[in-house]
């Protein structure tokens, strides 16, 4: 085929329906729906394949969600803000210059303990923020630090870029924003997408009724945290800002720029395979680059253990490389006409605008925290999430699958600097348990091969995984072919615990004869009747893929003596 044919050959256009009928051919016959539909823990259903005309029939809605993006951000890129871990002033002041030069772009200073700050120091910190935007994080007790802007020249305050999260109401002069909108508390406390949403707008209607829109909305800024569900998250942010531009259009006024602050989840971190939070932190982070941050801070793979400098680095770096990599720095809304993306930020608009009104209607936002009508919701979809995470219907790398069971769990708390964090309720804690208590039991396992090896392999290899979850490291016998070699077998070796693994007809053979005090199980799902046959004969119960594997891998360790 020459160039000038290749240039006049046209490809017929396809349909949805003719993906339709392609997709359900490839899936043996079976409908789409709701084969390959899927939902979100929110409730939001996912198509399979999303399509031009899908966007069409939204109507305004996508130039109405881009134009709220391109309007909510003063201009494209984002800052990163890594948090400096510092002993003194002094020390925060050497480290955070350092850090300027290495690639952040703001001074960031979190309260670890109270520090006095000396005039000389105070003004070596003004001089900073004068060329710098700032992020503090502050408690009730170290304020002192506030005392900056008493340093610098009050022709310089409007040009003061920065926030201010304070336990305490503050004053500060100039652009610096002192009213801060906090989802990280319900997303700590298991929330879903809907939750932050639609709580941030509550607490932005409770805090514009205390004073004038303008003036409140040129004081505040949000900060929301980045989870590992990368399109979600993306939405989540974007959906963030529509529903800003529609709350102020309510109001009367045209939405004003609100700073986005983000940072990554600890929700889905880890402190087993500790180094596979970088995966997580990237993931995250590039989620919100994506949706739309104005600065983003990523916290170090061993954020839940003691940080190194080394790992601060890497958690800058992390940024750094997506910012000269990518080149998302150089787009204002780099997801937008994304078919996918633009219909699942409607989804979010709709759902968390309806959970806002809902909220109003309940009595606002410190009416149901009162009254813990909040906390329940929020509790429930936790529970639902966790038990996900159980079923292994949400992977966590390293921690719930492809576990190393000879990794012992740290048991260092999180930096004092951090103590918000202490209380998030993190997918990875009950199996950390697990594992920590793996090493304080004795137990004698075994995977029985009650055949082949071509046989047994997948269910032995599943059984491997599962118990290295837990920190169980099983003997793996050799193939035995009676009820006699597998008693003699289990004699011998002295096992407290088994799983066998073989075909039906081979199980079927053997089980009732049995002959042993060892606890054992079978692997695989198997009819209820037969089930009760061979619990009736020797079998305690059954290990397989779906299982709340936290339960199961809690009543094995049950059967171990305490390890001396």
């Amino acid at each position: 085929m020459t160039i000038d044919s290749m240039k006049q050959t046209k490809f017929p256009k396809r349909t949805y329906e003719d993906w339709l009928q392609a997709a359900e051919k490839a899936i043996g016959g079976k409908p789409v729906d709701p084969t390959l539909k899927t939902q979100t823990i929110e409730g939001v259903e996912l198509e399979p394949l999303y399509t031009k005309e899908m966007l069409e029939n939204l109507g305004d809605l996508p130039a109405f969600q881009q134009d709220a993006v391109r309007n909510g951000k003063k201009e494209a890129g984002w800052l990163i803000a890594q948090e400096v871990l510092s002993e003194s002033p002094s020390d925060f002041l050497v480290k955070t210059k350092e850090d300027l030069l290495k690639g952040n772009d703001m001074v960031v200073y979190t309260s670890s303990q109270e520090f006095n700050w000396t005039d000389q120091e105070l003004t070596q910190l003004a001089e900073l923020l004068i060329k710098h935007p700032f992020y503090f994080k502050l408690t009730s007790e170290d304020t002192d630090i506030l005392r900056v802007f008493d340093f610098i020249e009050e022709t310089k305050h409007s040009g003061l870029r920065g926030v201010i999260f304070s336990e305490e109401e503050t004053a500060a002069p100039g652009n610096v924003r002192t009213r801060l909108v906090d989802t990280i508390p319900v997303h700590h406390a298991g929330g879903t997408i809907i939750h932050e949403l639609g709580v941030a707008l509550s607490i932005l209607a409770e805090t514009i009724k205390d004073g004038n829109y303008k003036e409140t909305a040129a004081k505040t800024w949000v900060r929301f945290a980045v989870d590992t569900q990368f399109f979600q998250e993306i939405a989540k942010l974007r959906a963030f800002r529509g529903l800003w531009k529609a709350f102020s259009e309510a109001y009367g006024e045209e939405a004003v720029s609100m700073p986005v602050y983000t940072e990554t989840s600890v929700r889905s971190y880890s402190k087993l395979d500790p180094y596979v939070n970088l995966l997580r932190a990237g993931n995250a982070s590039f989620a919100a680059v994506l949706g739309g941050t104005d600065a983003h801070t990523v916290h170090p793979h061993d954020f839940l253990t003691v940080s190194q400098p080394s790992s601060r680095r890497i958690a800058r770096n992390v940024q750094l490389v997506i910012k000269e990599e990518s080149h998302a720095s150089r787009v204002l809304d780099a997801s937008a006409g994304s078919y996918f993306i633009e219909h699942l930020t409607n989804e979010y608009i709709d759902a968390s605008w309806n959970y806002f009104l809902e909220i109003e209607e309940a009595g606002g936002y410190s009416e149901v925290i009162k009254s813990g009508w909040l906390a329940d919701d929020i509790q429930g979809k936790w529970l639902e999430r966790k038990n996900l995470a159980a079923e292994r219907k949400i992977s966590l790398i390293g921690t719930n699958i492809y576990a190393n069971p000879q990794e012992a769990v740290k048991d260092h708390s999180i930096d004092a600097s951090h103590l918000e964090y202490i209380t998030a309720k993190r997918l990875a804690t009950p199996f950390e348990k697990l594992r920590a208590r793996s090493r304080e039991v004795e137990l004698k396992t075994a995977i029985i091969h009650l055949g082949p090896l071509k046989d047994v392999k997948a269910k032995s290899d599943f059984v491997e995984g599962l118990l290295a979850v837990g920190g169980i490291e099983p003997e793996i016998s050799p193939e035995l072919d009676d009820a006699e070699a597998l008693n003699n077998y289990l004699t011998d070796h002295h096992i407290d615990y088994a799983v066998l693994c073989g075909l039906q007809e081979k199980l079927e053979m053997v089980i009732p004869a049995i002959n042993s005090n060892t606890v054992l199980d079978v692997a695989g799902k198997y009819p209820a009747e037969l089930m009760e046959t061979w619990k009736s004969a020797s079998l305690s119960d059954a290990v397989y893929s779906g299982q709340n594997i936290v339960e199961k891998l809690e009543q094995i360790l049950n059967l171990g003596k305490k390890a001396l």
